[in-house]
């Protein structure tokens, strides 16, 4: 199954998942992993009222805590939630 999972992203989004997930270690450096959830872009069932559908990445910290899920487009916008507590800059705690 990771040779499925590897070829989905590297051919259809794997430039928007790289670039997504440099952006959130970037953003808050305890990020150190990322755990892509779904391979296909389904419809979130965290975010139903988000009309587009995603892929869901989980961000890990370095003990492999969660700190927190993105759902990325296929357009390159996405959304992102905390599950640990945001750092003191970031002003969103929900998706945004």
């Amino acid at each position: 199954m990771a040779t499925v999972i590897r070829r989905f992203i590297s051919y259809t989004h794997s430039t928007l998942v790289d670039k997504y997930c440099q952006e959130q270690e970037a953003r808050d450096p305890r990020i150190v992993q990322a755990a892509i959830q779904r391979t296909e872009l389904h419809q979130s069932h965290k975010d139903p009222i988000d009309p587009k559908k995603v892929i869901s990445i989980q961000l890990l910290d370095k003990n492999g805590n969660r700190v927190g899920t993105g759902h990325l487009h296929d357009d390159g916008t996405s959304k992102f939630r905390y599950k640990q507590k945001p750092p003191s800059e970031s002003p969103s705690s929900g998706f945004e």
